[in-house]
């Protein structure tokens, strides 16, 4: 039976839909889909793997091997945030012929105000780096440069153990 008293902060919808709040709040588009929110949300924390695009500020989390893999079990997490924020009206939906958006809506910004720690000042600078880079970006380029380097991202690690003699790497 699960324990639900039990509070899990970590990778949990909370905590993921209060990442996704500070990308909505500095993007320049007019919605974002599911997809570019799994590419946006691993930006956002592990910025340093693009440090050779436009002066990347330092990432958020630590690099730690295979953390691309990250990308593949965010997507229920971030699915689950997004129910959140639209349950507590923080931001709103849209469905149209191209797909089903999520926008920032007029709570979304005064929401984020009460937020004054050092982490969420640098997410919200590392979510406006994010916006201003990959914005602009069309939706296959976009996939196509994450599809390119998601195989480097966390594989130094591999490589280092090969070079250091662990067989099993």
């Amino acid at each position: 039976m699960e324990d639900v008293n039990k509070i899990m902060p970590f990778n949990s919808p909370l905590e993921m839909g209060l990442r996704l709040l500070f990308l909505f709040k500095n993007t320049e588009k007019n919605g974002l889909d599911l997809q570019r929110l799994i590419y946006y949300n691993y930006l956002l924390v592990h910025t340093s793997d693009v440090s050779d695009l436009s002066n990347a500020p330092k990432s958020l989390h630590p690099n730690l091997p295979d953390r691309s893999g990250e990308i593949l079990i965010s997507r229920k997490i971030i699915e689950n945030g997004i129910k959140l924020l639209l349950s507590k009206g923080l931001i709103c939906i849209e469905y149209a012929k191209t797909g089903i958006k999520y926008k920032r809506n007029d709570e979304t910004k005064p929401f984020l105000e009460y937020f004054e720690s050092k982490y969420s000042k640098e997410l919200d600078k590392n979510a406006n780096w994010v916006c201003k880079t990959f914005d602009k970006m069309q939706d296959e380029k976009l996939n196509d440069f994450m599809t390119k380097n998601l195989g480097k991202w966390g594989s130094e690690f591999s490589i280092d153990y090969r070079v250091m003699g662990d067989e099993n790497a």
